[in-house]
C-alpha cells in the first residue's frame, strides 16, 4: 500500500469516528440515551469502535513498534487477530528480510 493510500484510510478512519460522535450526540437528542444508561462512551456502544480506533494508530506506527505491541498482548487484547496483524503488515510493509523477521515473530507468537 503506498504511503499517500496509507495517509487517506487513516483521514477517512478519522471522519468515521467524529461521524459517529455526531450520530450518538443525535441519539441522545431523540432521549434514547434512556435505552443506553449503562454505557459512558461510543467504545461502550460500539465495541468494534476500539479496534476502529487502534486500526488509525497502527497507519503511523512502524513495523516495529507493531510487532512489538502484538508481542506484548496490546493488539490481542484490543481484538486483533494473528492474522489479521500479518495482513497488515504485508499491506503497509514493502517485502523486506526485515518484514519476513517481523511476520514470523507474529506468527509464532500466539
Amino acid at each position: 500500500m503506498a504511503a499517500e493510500e496509507t495517509l487517506e484510510l487513516q483521514r477517512l478512519i478519522h471522519l468515521m469516528l467524529e461521524n459517529l460522535t455526531s450520530l450518538l450526540g443525535s441519539l441522545a437528542a431523540l432521549q434514547i440515551e434512556k435505552s443506553l444508561e449503562g454505557m459512558t462512551s461510543l467504545d461502550d456502544l460500539i465495541p468494534s469502535l476500539r479496534k476502529i480506533r487502534k486500526l488509525a494508530e497502527l497507519l503511523d506506527m512502524p513495523l516495529k513498534a507493531i510487532t512489538t505491541a502484538w508481542e506484548t498482548g496490546e493488539l490481542r487484547n484490543g481484538g486483533f487477530t494473528s492474522s489479521e496483524v500479518e495482513d497488515f503488515i504485508k499491506a503497509i510493509f514493502q517485502d523486506s528480510p526485515l518484514r519476513k523477521d517481523y511476520l514470523l515473530r507474529v506468527h509464532g507468537n500466539f
